[in-house]
């Protein structure tokens, strides 16, 4: 059978003159076709000038997309839960900014989007428990009372209900007593008993336990002591137990 053959020159050590190499069609195309596929990449990958604009653009579009989602995910997302900061009818002559945004946070829910209205501050009202009383009727609300000592000393409790004459303690475990000494140190009722609140016509009393009081106060708002005390399991609110009173205030949460 015959075949198609291209004839090439060689040499041999044995033989000076030429040698025919007799090479088959086939083998040609094999050995010729690394080139031809080099031509074919070549041409592959041989692109327009607009061609390369275009994907130089849709590089730079996926990268910019991809930094504003890296952007959005680390970009911080309010709580949904954060209190909203209370609104004051008046300013307050013993808390700052600070210290009312502190507060806030332990605050029942049923309250944080209340105002607060000043019912009673000794700066306007005078040193007076009787006058506080007298101030606070018709105010159903919980009330903060708030105050400064002669040493610069911030306290105070969250009473559940106003501050009124009783016979007896009164109030809910939604009252409790602070301090700030620098730092905001809330006492939660413990459980141990209901002694929460009493009005006295000479005493206002906070908190109780084996004879002693959390806070009390004197009928001229001036004088004042503060104990541990089991309502509370709180330490003294004051730098000392014995104190005297500054400015004090009573703020209505409804």
């Amino acid at each position: 059978m015959c075949e198609d053959t291209v004839s090439t020159c060689g040499t041999t050590d044995s033989a000076p003159y030429p040698k025919l190499v007799t090479t088959r069609a086939e083998d040609w195309s094999l050995l010729s076709w690394p080139r031809q596929k080099m031509r074919g990449l070549r041409w592959r990958y041989s692109w327009l000038p607009s061609q390369m604009e275009d994907a130089l653009c849709g590089e730079n579009g996926e990268e910019e997309e991809e930094d504003e989602k890296n952007e959005a995910a680390s970009a911080p997302v309010p709580d949904p839960e954060d209190p909203v900061e209370p609104q004051l009818t008046e300013a307050s002559q013993v808390l700052g900014a600070s210290e009312i945004r502190q507060l806030s946070l332990h605050l029942p829910p049923r309250v944080t989007s209340h105002p607060w209205s000043l019912a009673f501050g000794t700066s306007r009202d005078g040193f007076s428990l009787q006058r506080l009383y007298r101030q606070m009727e018709g105010c159903s609300g919980p009330v903060l009372l708030v105050l400064r000592d002669q040493e610069g000393q911030m306290f105070g409790a969250f009473c559940s209900s106003s501050l009124r004459l009783s016979k007896g303690f009164y109030g809910t475990g939604e009252t409790f007593l602070f301090s700030f000494s620098p730092q905001l140190k809330v006492f939660k009722w413990t459980g141990s008993n209901s002694f929460f609140v009493k009005g006295d016509w000479d005493s206002l009393m906070m908190g109780s336990g084996s004879g002693q009081f959390g806070l009390w106060l004197d009928g001229d708002l001036y004088h004042g002591r503060s104990h541990p005390c089991a309502t509370f399991n709180n330490e003294v609110l004051a730098r000392q137990e014995q104190f005297y009173i500054r400015e004090l205030e009573a703020w209505v949460l409804s």
